[in-house]
């Protein structure tokens, strides 16, 4: 895994990182203080969402400049299999968590 590229957008990183990770986190404790398993689930999701950001930075000054594909590949750190794992791993996370809140209220 080449990390000389966590110096390129390094803002965007952080910023996408907490959001995950202190969303996610206050998700899993409440999740868990309360006993809902639908709340820690999704706070699980956020967490991984805050690891794909920081690995794969959402640059929104960049978007509209370049493809998709340059971008990912000029600022992406790991291979295109792990984020294409951590995207349906997140989302997979992410939707059972919605359904077993709000459908299941658990």
């Amino acid at each position: 895994m080449n990390t000389n590229k966590f110096s390129r957008y390094t803002g965007s990183r952080i910023f996408w990182f907490l959001f995950g990770t202190i969303l996610g986190g206050m998700g899993v404790w409440s999740g868990l203080k309360q006993g809902l398993t639908g709340e820690t689930v999704i706070g699980l999701g956020l967490i991984l969402l805050g690891i794909q950001g920081l690995l794969r930075p959402v640059v929104l000054s960049r978007v509209a400049k370049i493809s998709k594909e340059e971008m990912s590949r000029e600022v992406s750190i790991g291979s295109d299999a792990l984020h294409g794992a951590l995207s349906l791993v997140m989302a997979a996370t992410l939707v059972v968590g919605f359904v077993m809140k709000y459908l299941v209220k658990i």
